[in-house]
């Protein structure tokens, strides 16, 4: 593939995820804005509420996985299925961040209600295509599928230095609901280019997989999914990493205020030193992969990123000439374990799904593995949110408590690993 594909393949997913980590890490502190006293939203209702689209994201994600198969044994091109798609996810957090206190509750609530409905729908049918479009584009070539699980590691990165850095900015100049316009535009330009990213000989080519049967049903494919000891160990460890990554962008707004004295715009403050440190090592997350294979090297970066958000919870200090260079450091620090992390998740999942199912069933892996790690996201954010709602009693304490309750989850995740992990006999991937 020529850069410049590479290049139309990676803005897919900045552009989602600059969307994603825009609603995590500012839901909860757009809910907290206070009019005369009063909250937009109550914490601990807006939490739940949020919990209940997450599971209901995560209930759509098989469906959307079998969707997706099913279109390429047809002999249709996953590709073309961005185009119903693209913009919904846009459309979704635009409406979302509308709310203001100049319009009732109930119609701020059904504001709210629709734009997460519209989101939640538009992530998941634009994602499971969209990251299953690494086995077509790569044409079974292992090195090609390697470097676009990078890119789309790499757009994670990219994206969350969007939606979580340039996005305070924005907001302090231009108020959220303006923002969440920006973004929308923005992200639906990207999140088309991937449509245009095919390798030529497969825009020539049928699938070779056109005319194979239908795979079973849509749970035994998720079953049969399930039973793969290598992919619930990724699910596992990646499961953790995801919770602690909610629970710290929505403390990074909470952390630039009310430890660090700042505002919105400070969190790029926050943010800006992890994905700086993250971007250049994606480069060796290849290299790495190779000589360790996937699961010990999401087994180590847990480990080092837990340690990492642990140490975050005590930021406050001038510990490194000021508290804001305190902070700006140890978040730097965690930037090699987040790049290995996201740069190994897609092939760990299209690796599963290659090596342990006879038909097409990339798309079914992605929806089981969204089934189950965006019902535990879907918890992290209301466990932070619960945290959120102790800060009268609590103080900064309850800020510091979000860090340590991220350290804590990717510490589980690295137990259930150990739990769940292959048998001495089997293979690792490398």
């Amino acid at each position: 593939m020529p850069i410049y594909k590479y290049l139309l393949f990676l803005c897919g997913q900045i552009g989602m995820m600059s969307l994603a980590r825009f609603l995590y890490q500012w839901i909860l502190k757009f809910g907290n804005q206070k009019n005369s006293e009063t909250v937009l939203f109550d914490p601990i209702i807006l939490g739940s509420a949020f919990v209940a689209f997450r599971i209901f994201d995560g209930l759509s994600d098989p469906i959307a996985g079998k969707i997706t198969d099913t279109w390429k044994r047809k002999g249709f091109q996953r590709r073309s299925l961005l185009l119903f798609t693209f913009f919904l996810a846009p459309i979704g957090l635009a409406i979302t961040f509308s709310c203001n206190h100049q319009l009732s509750q109930p119609i701020n609530w059904l504001l709210l209600i629709i734009g997460l409905f519209i989101f939640f729908i538009g992530y998941t049918f634009y994602a499971i295509p969209y990251w299953s479009l690494i086995d077509d584009y790569s044409l079974n070539n292992n090195t090609i599928r390697s470097k676009l699980s990078g890119l789309l590691g790499l757009g994670i990165v990219i994206g969350s230095g969007i939606g979580n850095g340039v996005s305070g900015f924005l907001i302090n100049s231009y108020g959220y609901g303006n923002t969440g316009v920006l973004f929308a535009l923005g992200s639906i330009f990207l999140m088309i280019l991937p449509f245009w990213a095919s390798p030529k000989k497969m825009l020539k080519e049928p699938s070779s997989k056109a005319t194979q049967n239908e795979a079973g049903t849509l749970w035994a494919g998720i079953i049969s999914a399930l039973k793969n000891r290598r992919f619930l160990a990724l699910i596992a460890l990646f499961g953790g990493s995801q919770m602690s990554f909610a629970i710290m962008t929505a403390a990074a707004p909470f952390i630039a205020q009310d430890l660090l004295g700042g505002s919105e715009r400070d969190s790029a403050a926050l943010m800006g030193p992890l994905i700086g440190a993250a971007i250049p090592f994606f480069f060796f997350v290849p290299k790495l992969q190779i000589r360790f294979g996937w699961l010990k090297c999401m087994l180590w970066a847990s480990i080092a990123l837990a340690v990492v958000y642990l140490c975050s919870g005590l930021l406050g200090s001038d510990l490194i000439f000021s508290p804001l260079v305190t902070a700006a450091f140890v978040f730097g620090m965690g930037g090699p374990m987040v790049a290995i992390l996201l740069g190994v998740e897609a092939e760990g999942v299209v690796d599963c799904a290659k090596s342990n199912s006879a038909t097409n069933s990339v798309g079914t892996y992605w929806g089981a593995f969204n089934l189950v790690v965006k019902i535990l996201n879907g918890m992290a954010v209301f466990m932070a949110s619960i945290l959120i709602s102790m800060q009268n009693q609590w103080g900064i304490i309850a800020v510091r408590s979000m860090s340590f309750l991220a350290g804590l989850c990717l510490i589980f995740g690295v137990i259930i690993y150990y739990l769940l992990r292959p048998d001495e006999n089997e293979t690792v991937s490398k």
